[in-house]
């Protein structure tokens, strides 16, 4: 319990320090493309930092676990602590569990997080510098449902509101009814179209009968189930999406036989790329000395920090390219990250044997 308190209560110390400037660093940054745009309010500038720093969480928390374990381990071995900690009895393993053991907690978190609309900062920080002008509109969408056809001219997932709505009746694929209406509000489970003009074909076409029956309603639910967020997330080319969301967009891709792989990579880089930090940390703790005469510790220090990195910015563009389709989910994501950890879990075995 002791080693666990020491090594946690540094390792923490060191990834709350990295953490904090690189989230400073990329409110700074990101801060500079609305720079002219920021309103006259203090209370709403201050309410887009605090959406902007939840933006960059996933981003930013991931590596400073990373290099947060690079500066531990350099500094104890400069300092000779981990030369002592070794000297007593610890093991590698000893010391490098309370680490393992946070890394995956936080890694949980982070998951946690991504199934919260904690990922929607990002939209709401927009909307606080364009202050009611950006709405994150989706247009020109048609959705399969059963054997219906609807059409949305514009979607406005934030407000849960829809424009220009056409919806097309079919029964053993031939048409037999048109709705159509000015908008539409997603209320209680469905899609309510306000003031609908419903234009039902005959049966029979006869000469002379009757043709088009036409009815006005006041209100007409469609779609159950379709939330504007899922909608976004299904046909949006950059959308973003909670976990929860994405799984109910799978579930509805399936029940229409339609393609999944972008839910799909969506869902792994939402559960599963958050691991890469533990299984990326067996992998460096491997290769760090007990001393510091068994290698040039400012290189070492160098390569692990190009290593994190690199697997950092590697699984987060496969999870970006998967998402856009240029990969499958399971050949992007899965694969890469499979590998790693058969790579990590060879060396996490052999780290007590290692100098």
């Amino acid at each position: 319990m002791m080693i666990f308190r020491f090594v946690a209560y540094y390792y923490l110390k060191y990834v709350l320090i990295v953490f904090c400037g690189l989230e400073m660093f990329f409110i700074s940054i990101d801060s500079l493309k609305y720079v002219d745009k920021f309103p006259d309010s203090a209370n709403l500038v201050i309410l887009f930092f605090v959406y902007d720093a939840l933006y960059a969480f996933n981003y930013t928390l991931p590596i400073s676990f990373l290099l947060g374990l690079v500066i531990f381990y350099i500094s104890m071995i400069k300092s000779n602590q981990y030369t002592a900690l070794l000297a007593i009895g610890f093991s590698k393993k000893n010391i490098f569990k309370p680490i393992l053991i946070i890394s995956l907690f936080f890694s949980l978190v982070m998951i946690g997080l991504n199934a919260t609309p904690f990922v929607y900062a990002q939209e709401k920080a927009e909307a606080i510098i364009y202050q009611g002008k950006f709405s994150n509109t989706t247009e020109d969408l048609l959705v399969k449902y059963g054997q219906d056809y609807v059409y949305f001219g514009k979607i406005f997932p934030i407000l849960q509101k829809a424009q220009n709505i056409k919806v097309f009746q079919l029964k053993n694929h031939l048409l037999v009814s048109f709705t159509q209406a000015d908008t539409a509000f997603f209320q209680n489970g469905y899609w309510v179209l306000q003031n609908a003009n419903v234009s039902t074909l005959p049966e029979v076409f006869v000469l002379g009968k009757k043709g088009l029956d036409i009815k006005h309603l006041e209100e007409l639910k469609i779609l159950k189930g379709f939330r504007p967020k899922i909608l976004d997330t299904i046909y949006q080319n950059k959308p973003s999406v909670s976990i929860i969301d994405a799984v109910q967009s799978l579930m509805i891709l399936k029940n229409q036989h339609a393609g999944s792989e972008k839910i799909r990579a969506m869902i792994y880089s939402f559960v599963l790329v958050p691991f890469f930090v533990p299984f990326t940390a067996m992998i460096i703790v491997y290769y760090t000395p007990s001393l510091a005469r068994y290698g040039n510790l400012a290189l070492l220090s160098f390569e692990f920090i190009v290593i994190s990195l690199v697997v950092w910015g590697l699984f987060f563009a496969l999870g970006k390219l998967s998402i856009s389709g240029l990969f499958l989910p399971e050949i992007g994501i899965l694969l890469p990250l499979i590998v790693l950890v058969g790579v990590a879990f060879w060396h996490f075995n052999r780290i007590n044997r290692r100098i």
